[in-house]
């Protein structure tokens, strides 16, 4: 597993870019985000290479499974939120999303590990 190395990160910044390199992807699948990211910096001490991965398999979930919509939203203390629909998944899929090899997918290329990883990643970092 990935060792956790703490550095002062904006998270504005990080987000942003994050964002931004999915740009191509969103507009492929036309989902327009809706991004609530606040002017003054918010920094956080945070493991770099473990929030873009964070970041990335959250964003690319979206893209798979949104029905074209999304919110993102970095509040003052740092929180971030991720919100969008998606109609075919039932209850038992979304409280399932974040185990580790659950996919919504029938034995096509998901690992079902993309959540996972970031809900692991997200907790050794000591947040939720």
């Amino acid at each position: 597993m990935l060792e956790i190395n703490y550095e002062d990160l904006t998270l504005n910044q990080v987000l942003e870019e994050s964002l931004i390199s999915y740009y191509g992807a969103f507009k492929g699948r036309h989902i327009k985000p809706e991004i609530e990211i606040p002017d003054s910096p918010i920094h956080r001490a945070l493991d770099s290479t473990a929030l873009s991965r964070i970041l990335g398999n959250i964003l690319s979930n979206v893209i798979k499974y949104s029905d074209g919509d999304l919110v993102v939203s970095l509040h003052g203390d740092g929180k971030i939120i991720f919100t969008n629909s998606a109609k075919d998944l039932s209850l038992v899929m979304v409280e399932r999303l974040f185990d580790r090899f659950y996919t919504v997918e029938d034995g096509r290329s998901s690992t079902g590990l993309g959540l996972s990883i970031a809900k692991t990643l997200t907790e050794r970092m000591g947040d939720t």
